[in-house]
């Protein structure tokens, strides 16, 4: 029995195919996609950082079925955090900056294998981990990222999950 290899990325890219994102997307409003002027409501990230730190996101913990107003949404509130900490909000417009500098002034323009390359240059960074370390709070505790990636929520006020949801996945082939 050979044992398969599996990454994180492709993990993630894997585990949500067949879940019906984009009725859930039209269905759930986010923050950001009622408003296209959302990134210059922002009080500490600069706009034209904004649109990178998105990408940056959707790069780092991605999943086709979301749409990027979900990532917007968490940029949204390390925006909140960062108008609170000026020392935090230098730290994500200097990055943001020095990660676009860093690659040619293009970062949105690069195809993806290529942004991951960049990012994999600056993650050792504080810029990088600051972000890394909300963006994984802030999207996957969100509720609307959690009908749309087809989480229930958790189980344990419900008993656990041998009485709820523990045979109920589709997306594990029989064996």
């Amino acid at each position: 029995m050979s044992k398969a290899t599996i990454n994180r990325r492709q993990f993630l890219e894997t585990s949500t195919r067949g879940v019906a994102g984009g009725v859930v997307a039209s269905l759930v409003p986010t923050l950001v996609l009622a408003d296209d002027n959302w990134p210059s409501q922002l009080a500490a990230i600069e706009s034209s950082n904004a649109a990178m730190l998105v990408r940056m996101c959707r790069v780092l913990y991605p999943h086709d079925g979301l749409s990027d107003g979900h990532y917007a949404d968490c940029v949204v509130s390390l925006d909140a955090k960062a108008a609170a900490d000026s020392a935090l909000a230098k730290q994500l417009n200097d990055g943001a900056s020095a990660l676009n500098a860093a690659s040619g002034g293009k970062f949105l323009e690069l195809d993806e294998a290529a942004q991951v390359a960049a990012l994999v240059t600056i993650e050792n960074t504080a810029f990088f981990q600051s972000v890394r370390g909300h963006m994984v709070v802030a999207l996957y505790t969100d509720r609307k990222v959690w009908a749309e990636l087809g989480y229930e929520g958790p189980s344990f006020p419900y008993g656990g999950y041998l009485e709820r949801g523990f045979d109920d996945i589709d997306w594990l082939p029989e064996s």
